[in-house]
């Protein structure tokens, strides 16, 4: 079997001398509030528990320090404190894809949003080119901690700096929404601007 998850867990604990009970909370702190390809709590610990199982591993673990005894140990034991830590809360954010990008695309405006370059921003560095779109507008859809779904969009580098934030209807009102995009981003306030009319980039554009 592959060991996606278990293998970003390993990138993430390769300079560590010892897999202690200390890295065991903070490789579980990781996956519940930054999760690995985005996946659910439930689809990482799934994958995880899968690799304890299995009897032997596919992938070539020899560039990280720790043997496979260690490994598995470690595993075990990020299992068990995971299980200490339900019911999970839901993260604080979660891109979805863009297999609903058409919702967004013709949804309403809340605010605009000015992002940092991609290696200082973790929403910058989401965004991904919308598939088949004439201008080549990049974009992340995300689901908040609080339930609300929104749409991060900025046209092409070297000009993509300046970003919209969009919802789907129906939405909550525009006020709420942005203050959860703000409270589970942790995006500073003054890079976030409320607008009170629609205007958009591309086919809506005047």
């Amino acid at each position: 079997m592959r060991l996606g998850v278990v293998v970003a867990v390993l990138y993430c604990v390769q300079f560590s001398r010892e897999l202690s009970d200390a890295e065991v909370e903070r490789i579980a702190r990781m996956m519940l509030e930054r999760p690995f390809y985005d996946l659910t709590a439930e689809e990482q610990y799934a994958d995880i528990e899968e690799a304890v199982a299995a009897a032997s591993w596919v992938d070539d673990l020899s560039w990280q320090p720790h043997d496979e005894p260690s490994v598995r140990d470690f595993l075990v034991r990020l299992l068990a404190h995971l299980d200490a830590q339900r019911p999970w809360q839901e993260p604080p954010f979660r891109a979805l894809g863009l297999d609903r990008w058409a919702e967004f695309e013709s949804g309403p405006l809340l605010a605009r949003v000015r992002l940092y370059a991609p290696s200082q921003d973790r929403l910058h560095a989401r965004l991904r080119t919308v598939p088949g779109d004439p201008e080549g507008l990049r974009a992340v859809v995300l689901r908040l901690r609080s339930g609300d779904e929104v749409a991060l969009v900025a046209p092409p580098l070297p000009d993509g700096y300046d970003a919209e934030l969009r919802a789907a209807v129906p939405h909550r009102d525009a006020a709420e929404v942005i203050e959860a995009f703000l409270t589970h981003t942790g995006y500073e306030r003054e890079r976030v601007s409320a607008v009170m009319r629609r205007k958009r980039w591309g086919r809506g554009r005047r």
